[in-house]
């Protein structure tokens, strides 16, 4: 079949955890891509020649340096559903080229008929401003009524997403596929020889502001450590003493790094979080997007839960955050990326 995947690019997370949903795709199909900045560019890096590939920009991207992400998202709502308009109005000059099916990783531009189209979304309930929620919902809702099924990478119980994509209200409670977790990392029988793995992912501002607090505190940890800034336009490095500095990580040294990790500390990102229960890891300490929502909420889940701890950028103490990490049990999966993957061609075909 000719297949058009569409993923989204805030952030490098949607890319990551499409990568084997697309591996299994190619098999036995022709994979087209549609996506934009850095996202697409892993993607491409990852694949090659193997698919073609579009690049049509995308929603607006509300982020701030400040922690009012909720008040900015609702001021910049209606530039946000312009922006989906003139993306949408690309994207269909793609899809009108005639696709058997149609797959879409949250860019909410990319859809066909209701028979051959599939959202992929653990995000179908936003933390909003106050009395604005269910109206958000709503609008979500009625975005999600173009696609045949809504698959969700997750469990309905226990699960990781909490709120976000479950207990759900309107029409698409109906369309709900939960699939299981998605990660391109593999668990691999490596010794534990990296002390603290530091993954700086997500979109900037924030992401350079959060290495800086880290280097000022990095004197404080002992042990050989090893950080990932998340940049695919560098491939520059640096080390010194135990410590050795990435721009960027391919899948291979992202999964070998993570694999070696005895303590992990990252953004609290819905892949992230998948690919450390894929790994079965508990040693871990997130440090949420100041102002991104989703992050906010799914670290003081985590928290609720007993999963794993997180930090606030704002109150930053790593050394001692590291300390209360420890007393928390982590994330142990149902099952693990090989079969959620098989569910998810289950639901496709």
């Amino acid at each position: 079949m000719k297949i058009l995947f569409g993923i989204f690019d805030w952030g490098l997370g949607h890319a990551t955890r499409d990568i084997p949903l697309i591996t299994e795709l190619l098999k036995s199909n022709e994979v087209h891509i549609l996506s934009t900045g850095r996202a697409i560019k892993l993607v491409h890096r990852y694949f090659g020649d193997k698919c073609q590939y579009y690049d049509i920009p995308s929603i607006y991207m509300p982020y701030t340096k400040t922690p009012f992400f909720k008040t900015k998202f609702a001021v910049t709502l209606p530039l946000m559903v312009h922006t989906l308009r003139k993306a949408r109005k690309e994207s269909k000059k793609i899809i009108d080229e005639g696709f058997d099916k149609v797959i879409s990783d949250c860019r909410y531009d990319v859809y066909d008929r209701l028979d051959n189209s599939y959202l992929i979304n653990h995000q179908l309930r936003f933390e909003t401003p106050i009395g604005t929620e269910r109206l958000v919902e709503r609008w979500l809702n009625l975005r999600m009524s173009k696609y045949k099924y809504i698959i969700i990478p997750d469990f309905d119980e226990p699960n990781l997403s909490g709120k976000l994509s479950h207990n759900l209200r309107y029409k698409c409670k109906d369309k709900a596929k939960y699939i299981g977790i998605l990660s391109h990392v593999k668990r691999q029988n490596v010794p534990e020889d990296i002390d603290y793995f530091i993954s700086l992912s997500g979109p900037e501002p924030q992401r350079s502001i959060l290495y800086k607090k880290i280097m000022l505190q990095l004197d404080q940890l002992k042990g050989k450590i090893v950080i990932a800034g998340g940049n695919p336009d560098s491939t520059e490095t640096d080390s010194h003493d135990d410590i050795q500095v990435f721009s960027f990580l391919n899948s291979q040294q992202q999964e070998e790094m993570m694999n070696r990790a005895k303590f992990i500390i990252s953004r609290s990102g819905y892949t992230t979080v998948m690919e450390l229960a894929e790994l079965n890891k508990k040693n871990v300490l997130f440090i949420p997007t100041p102002g991104q929502s989703e992050q906010e909420y799914l670290a003081n889940y985590y928290e609720e839960k007993e999963y794993f701890h997180h930090l606030s950028q704002y109150k930053f103490k790593l050394k001692e955050a590291i300390g209360h990490s420890n007393n928390f049990k982590g994330f142990t999966p149902a099952w693990t990326t090989v079969q959620s993957v098989q569910n998810f061609m289950n639901v496709i075909f």
